[in-house]
């Protein structure tokens, strides 16, 4: 257990406590009990056993989100229950549970109270802020509360205001061995990071771990993520220090985050570390992260180390160069693009490259633009790989002239993945600089065909559809388009379709700048107590794919509803010839799509389950979702640690082996079946 001094606990205390007067002056707080022995703190072991019928109507509760049910065992003898109880109501985040949660803060087993405090972070209402600091226990000599502690740090992180952030991020005392507590500071420092919330105090607190190799691995690798991933910080004051630490970092995941926070500084000299990194990497992941910030540099210090690495034997390295172009791409160089496409490059470079080429050429260039769309027209026509047909649609609609071409070809398919794409990207033209210039100045019948496609496919309860209308709603422009009746008159008509329910009432809600309920998604996959105890369910899967075999480790007891839908799912072969439709260069990779286009699903849904466990490594996989409790049958696989997805979307399993082939599937890779065994 990991010693913490009074003093380093107490003073913590006290600053928190000058936030709570500040922001809670008129309100009545949680008084904090002070612990004077250890007598009535229960250091029970918690688990949760699959095998106990308790545990398992617990977690069917949680799968049902029976609020009441899972009250019900808040007052069980068995504290194994109450810390599954506890962490079900993090993973059904329902905010109406907050209060009754928070009275298990002052559980006496610790493991409890930790998983209360973690819970009542997921749940997200600043109300909870005043019981998580009453729940904070200083007077631990002995550090047995440390759990507590550090997970009051980090949930707070998620509920509190700005001056819990300076309390927090001011703590000094903190010891290199105090891994828990200072896991819980740089987690709580890093989730007010991710609400947009920053302060210099916690910028200043990232850079003491990230630099200082005696601080433990986590810790200095969020650390670095926080420099990385935190909008709004200056990190100008810090280059040197910061390239001195990642010279001396001997983690590679750390350095990915580094070499990020580095670009920040727009310095010369982390410039010329930048460009060194993007030529020299041995890593794949390290060249994609130190593209990644090649935007903070002028465009002729970044265009030459772009134009080469587009050419890069590693489809990784080029794909990071190509979502660089697509947003700072120059029409001067639109022959430069064109040329570098003409090369022998994998599609996956070159359909896009191609892409980028047209999106640059003005109609000055009306004969090479003409080519260009020539050429993207013949591998469309040539190739039997739908991925590739659907990149092909998206460049060709780079050219706003292509939009009819581009319906004409939909509507003559009937492919899924040819369908969304051109809804996606007919959209997107019409957003392009020369639409106007496309049509003489008018265009207008134009956009009433693109929009008229979209109608149609909704009406069919289309799923792509329903995700992309959403997402124009959301747009200033495009939801001029958009007629609030015909979506009332299409939702009408989808009165059974639970998802276009869903789907069309958080447009409506969109278009008309309402927050208005949004119907419920019911289709949930019910389960039985029984289901629970995964009965016979295997604990090893083996992806067999085009570049090889990824093996993973499920996690039964962690993520139990969603072991059982994926075990179920590979028996039925369900996965066998899907693609990795979605893969983003030292991020994730995505399959088990219907599809193929990665908006398709099953006809249920199945719960979120998100306890306390951590995108902190590569090889994690999680589920996908387009919100809480909405994921089905579409997983990722990450490839470097994420620890902004944590607690938003479910881990049910970890690559155990085959992690090089995780970081070498490009999209359009196959899943050739899935192995299961013990």
């Amino acid at each position: 257990m990991n010693q913490i001094d009074k003093k380093a606990s107490q003073g913590f205390l006290n600053k928190l406590v000058i936030g709570l007067v500040l922001l809670f002056v008129i309100t009545s707080c949680i008084p904090v009990k002070k612990e004077t022995s250890t007598s009535l703190i229960d250091l029970q072991s918690t688990s949760i056993n699959l095998k106990d019928s308790a545990i398992r109507s617990i977690l069917n509760a949680q799968n049902d989100q029976d609020l009441a049910k899972i009250y019900s065992y808040f007052q069980s003898p068995d504290a194994s229950a109450r810390y599954t109880a506890a962490l079900a109501l993090g993973s059904v985040k329902n905010e109406l549970s907050a209060d009754t949660l928070a009275h298990l803060l002052q559980d006496i087993n610790v493991n409890v109270a930790a998983a209360a405090a973690y819970s009542l972070g997921q749940i997200g209402s600043e109300k909870s802020v005043p019981a998580l600091l009453g729940a904070f226990r200083q007077y631990d000599t002995a550090g047995i509360n440390s759990s507590i502690n550090a997970n009051i740090l980090e949930a707070v992180g998620k509920v509190g205001g700005l001056d819990f952030l300076k309390a927090m991020a001011t703590v000094e005392t903190y010891k290199p061995q105090d891994t828990l507590l200072l896991l819980g500071q740089i987690r709580g420092i890093y989730r007010y990071s991710m609400r947009n919330i920053t302060d210099i105090t916690g910028t200043q607190t990232a850079i003491k771990y990230v630099t200082h190799s005696e601080y433990p691995q986590e810790v200095r690798l969020i650390a670095a993520n926080y420099l990385a991933r935190s909008k709004n910080i200056d990190l100008s004051s810090f280059d040197s220090v910061l390239r001195e630490a990642f010279t001396n970092e001997s983690d590679t995941d750390t350095k990915l985050a580094l070499i990020q926070a580095i670009g920040k500084t727009k310095t010369v000299e982390s410039k010329d570390l930048i460009l060194e990194t993007i030529k020299n990497a041995t890593d794949d992941r390290m060249a994609a992260s130190a593209i990644k910030v090649i935007n903070n540099f002028e465009y002729s210090i970044a265009k030459p180390v772009i134009l080469d690495a587009l050419k890069s034997s590693s489809i990784t390295t080029a794909s990071a160069a190509i979502n660089y172009l697509n947003d700072y791409s120059r029409e001067a160089d639109a022959n430069d693009y064109r040329n570098i496409a003409r090369e022998d490059l994998p599609w996956q470079v070159k359909v896009p490259l191609l892409g980028i080429a047209n999106k640059n050429y003005s109609y000055a260039y009306a004969i090479t633009k003409g080519n260009v769309n020539g050429e993207l027209k013949s591998i469309f026509n040539r190739s039997l790989n739908l991925t590739e047909k659907a990149a092909c649609i998206r460049a060709l609609a780079e050219d706003p002239k292509n939009i009819i071409f581009l319906l004409e070809t939909a509507r003559n398919s009937q492919l899924a993945p040819i369908n969304s794409a051109v809804m996606e990207s007919s959209l997107n033209a019409l957003k392009n600089k020369y639409f106007s210039a496309a049509f003489g100045g008018g265009g207008d019948d134009i956009k009433k065909q693109v929009i008229s496609f979209v109608y149609d496919q909704l009406a069919k309860g289309d799923e792509a559809a329903l995700e992309i209308i959403e997402s124009a709603a959301k747009d200033e422009n495009q939801k001029k388009l958009i007629d609030a009746s015909k979506i009332e008159s299409i939702k009408s008509s989808l009165s059974s379709n639970v998802y276009a329910q869903h789907m069309l009432m958080r447009t409506l809600n969109a278009l008309k700048g309402t927050n208005g309920p949004v119907p419920l998604m019911s289709n949930y996959k019910k389960l039985t107590s029984n289901d629970f105890a995964l009965e016979g369910i295997p604990h090893i899967a083996e992806f067999v794919t085009d570049k090889g075999n990824i093996k993973i480790k499920l996690f039964p007891e962690t993520a139990p509803a969603t072991v059982l839908n994926f075990v179920q799912l590979a028996k039925n072969e369900f996965f066998n010839n899907k693609i990795f439709h979605r893969v983003v260069p030292n991020f994730v990779i995505q399959g088990g799509c219907p599809r193929g286009d990665g908006y398709g699903s099953m006809d249920y849904s199945i719960r979120s389950e998100t306890p306390q466990i951590y995108y902190n490594k590569p090889g994690m996989v999680g589920m996908a979702s387009s919100g809480p409790h909405t994921e089905s049958c579409q997983f990722f696989i990450t490839n470097s640690p994420t620890p902004h997805l944590d607690g938003k979307y479910t881990i049910f399993a970890e690559v155990i082996s085959g992690q090089d082939v995780v970081n070498k599937i490009q999209i359009g890779d196959k899943i050739q079946r899935i192995n299961l065994s013990e």
